[in-house]
């Protein structure tokens, strides 16, 4: 099984420079639960994030090795009881890897975490 380890960070407040993260690669902060990446301009952004919910919840989870799935729900869409991952509107990033761990294949759909393998991606 191949493992995809990200840039990552355990330190609170901590965001990658630009030189840290190549364009359209991931790093993450796990101690914050926010994920970034860089865009063709060199600009590092939070994925997920936006000017009005720049704390969007993340989640992450590899499934075998080459198939990455990240889930971002707004915390307008947190449902009222129970955990986050029942939620029904999940934003849900398919992201396909070969065995040498290139990206061939980043795929989106919307609905529940516990059904990311079987969503329609587009």
């Amino acid at each position: 099984m191949t493992v995809i380890q990200l840039k990552r960070s355990n330190v609170a407040g901590r965001v990658p420079t630009a030189a840290q993260v190549a364009e359209g690669s991931l790093a993450i902060n796990l101690a914050d639960r926010k994920l970034y990446s860089k865009d063709a301009a060199g600009e590092v952004f939070q994925i997920g994030a936006t000017a009005a919910d720049p704390s969007a919840y993340l989640f992450l989870s590899a499934t075998d090795g080459t198939t990455l799935y990240i889930g971002r729900l707004a915390w307008d869409d947190f449902p009222a009881t129970g955990p986050a991952e029942a939620a029904a509107e999940w934003t849900i990033y398919k992201i396909t890897t070969n065995a040498a761990g290139d990206v061939v294949l980043e795929q989106s759909a919307t609905g529940a975490w516990s059904s990311k393998e079987s969503l329609p991606y587009s």
